[in-house]
């Protein structure tokens, strides 16, 4: 294969670059600008890019640009239809991190249940409570509600199951009937039903205009008083407005959110002020094992697509149509 030129604008996995290094001319730009990665895409045949956002605008000035891949599962920093439009295929790597965040949302599951974080943070400070104030719930025999049952969500769904003893309900659309029956999941016939029957509440499901603002307070108001909810996908899927005043006034339990509208958020940001809620800054998938595999899993499918192959995960198969 003629060496093509491939470009990684952000960091990552050592192992990925040497695949990519075997078979084309790599530019590898940890952490570049957005503007700065304009200057360089010109003469590139495939870009990979973890959150940089790649616009219309940006996808004109690289007239041989074949292939787009994400670092990760959602791809909504990267303007599809622009790219589909060129015919450039966009890929992502969808199982590369589901173990690491299904292992990120139990552990923030567990941290509120047990107001551990709560209890560090009084500890650190100086303060200690009576130990009634730190009394939490136990997982088994809860309710979890999953909301979008993909790779994340049905792993998630598993290990409940099974590690923790949980009832499991799950609420997904796009799902046909058969291969739900086949998660063991109980099916919601709506959202609204989810949230008024689950103790847990996880949101594992892409942004999209049909997802953006899904929870508000009005879903808020339909979670029992003693349920938490926990955001581990996109920030849009929740108006943070409205969790800030039902945290406030008491009308869910908790929350805990690895994803926020503006990343990363600001200290002035009012949800980081509450006592029941638990904030990360967008790691859920990043542990050892995943950031090498979303890096090989990547680069393999950038050189199937310059070598004239069809990747396993195109997010717009359109285009071999």
């Amino acid at each position: 294969m003629e060496r093509r030129k491939v470009i990684i604008a952000e960091h990552i996995h050592p192992a990925g670059l040497e695949l990519l290094q075997r078979e084309t001319e790599l530019l590898y730009l940890p952490d570049v600008p957005d503007c700065q990665l304009a200057d360089v895409i010109g003469e590139a045949h495939g870009l990979g890019v973890r959150l940089a956002r790649v616009t219309a605008e940006l996808i004109a000035k690289a007239p041989g640009l074949q292939v787009i891949a994400k670092h990760g599962v959602g791809y909504d920093n990267i303007d599809v239809v622009a790219a589909t439009a060129r015919r450039i295929v966009v890929v992502n790597t969808p199982k590369a991190n589901s173990v690491s965040v299904a292992e990120h949302i139990l552990s923030l599951m567990l941290c509120l249940a047990n107001r551990i974080c709560a209890a560090n943070a009084d500890l650190r400070s100086g303060r200690f409570r009576t130990r009634e104030d730190y009394v939490g719930v136990e997982l088994q025999g809860k309710t979890l509600g999953v909301v979008g049952l993909g790779r994340i969500g049905s792993e998630t769904a598993r290990k409940c199951q099974s590690g923790f003893g949980m009832n499991v309900v799950a609420y997904d659309p796009q799902l046909s009937p058969e291969t739900f029956e086949l998660t063991g999941c109980r099916r919601a016939d709506t959202l609204g039903q989810l949230l008024e029957e689950s103790d847990f509440v996880i949101l594992c499901l892409p942004l999209t205009s049909d997802t953006v603002g899904m929870i508000g307070a009005r879903e808020l108001s339909l979670m029992k008083p003693g349920a938490y909810l926990i955001n581990t996908s996109r920030g849009g899927l929740v108006d943070e407005q409205a969790l800030c005043r039902g945290l406030a006034e008491g009308e869910i339990a908790g929350a805990a959110m690895d994803a926020f509208v503006k990343e990363p958020p600001t200290p002035e940001n009012p949800l980081l002020s509450l006592d029941n809620f638990i904030a990360t800054p967008h790691v859920g998938g990043a542990t050892k094992e995943a950031m090498r595999r979303m890096a090989t899993d990547l680069a393999g499918e950038i050189l199937r697509v310059l070598r004239g192959e069809r990747p396993l995960n195109p997010v717009n198969p359109e285009v071999y149509e």
